[in-house]
């Protein structure tokens, strides 16, 4: 037999097993079953869902080079109330989705702090709406700190999830 005929079956093998390589796709994951990774995949498509969503609404708020943010002196009342009121409802629609959501095992304590600083994002934005509604200075002056424990308490649940399957976008 000639060398070439030799290697006729080591290449067809090495030809297969490339192609079948080729058509899979290994994920590593901490997850406990296929089932935790099933349920990790639909929480954070829930997630992702609903926090592309609040990113787009966050922007009136946010300052820029031609706009100091509609909250912000030289914003609006109204811009700055109507931006919260789209704001809450986002958030009390994630609250809603994410209930409904089976949270997997190695979820529970980082979405247990995603639903606090949800909570607690929904409570500064209604102060500072009460705040326009009234006119109340006092209310106007508590909403600040408690936004941001919000936006702290959004960080801490978002490092709380495990790092090999973190929900995108970050807060």
């Amino acid at each position: 037999m000639s060398p070439m005929m030799r290697w006729r079956p080591f290449a067809a093998w090495l030809l297969s097993a490339l192609a079948v390589g080729a058509c899979l796709s290994t994920r590593v994951t901490g997850a406990g079953t296929i089932d935790d990774l099933r349920a990790e995949d639909q929480y954070k498509q829930v997630y992702a869902q609903h926090m592309a969503i609040f990113q787009v609404d966050v922007q009136p708020l946010v300052a820029t080079g031609s706009s100091p943010g509609v909250c912000n002196k030289g914003g609006t009342k109204q811009g700055c109330f109507d931006a919260d009121a789209r704001l809450i409802a986002d958030l009390q629609a994630m609250l809603s989705a994410l209930e409904a959501t089976p949270v997997p095992p190695r979820y529970t304590s980082a979405d247990k702090l995603l639903r606090e600083a949800i909570a607690t994002d929904i409570r500064g934005l209604d102060l500072r709406n009460r705040a326009i509604a009234t006119n109340d200075n006092a209310l106007w002056q508590q909403h600040g700190p408690v936004l941001d424990e919000a936006t702290a308490a959004f960080q801490t649940a978002y490092q709380a999830f495990p790092v090999d399957n973190r929900p995108q976008p970050p807060p």
